[in-house]
C-alpha cells in the first residue's frame, strides 16, 4: 500500500494521517509516538491504526514509545 492510498483512507485532519505524512516524507527508520497518543488510536479508530501499523511495517519503520 502506499502513502498516498493509505492517505486516502484516513481522515486528513486526524493524528494518524500527520503521522504517514510525517515518515512518508521524512524516511526515517523510526517515529517516536507517546504511548497515550498509541493508546488513543488503538481506541478510537483501531481499523486505521491497524492499516498505518501494517503499513510502517512494510515501509521498515519502527515505533519507538515515550
Amino acid at each position: 500500500m502506499t502513502a498516498a492510498d493509505l492517505l486516502a483512507d484516513l481522515d486528513s485532519s486526524s493524528g494518524l494521517a500527520r503521522l504517514v505524512k510525517r515518515v512518508s516524507l521524512d524516511r526515517l527508520p523510526w517515529v517516536v509516538v507517546p504511548s497515550a497518543g498509541l493508546r488513543e488510536w488503538q481506541g478510537r479508530d483501531p481499523q486505521a491504526w491497524a492499516k498505518v501499523s501494517a503499513w510502517l511495517a512494510e515501509q521498515g519503520v519502527a515505533i519507538v514509545r515515550i
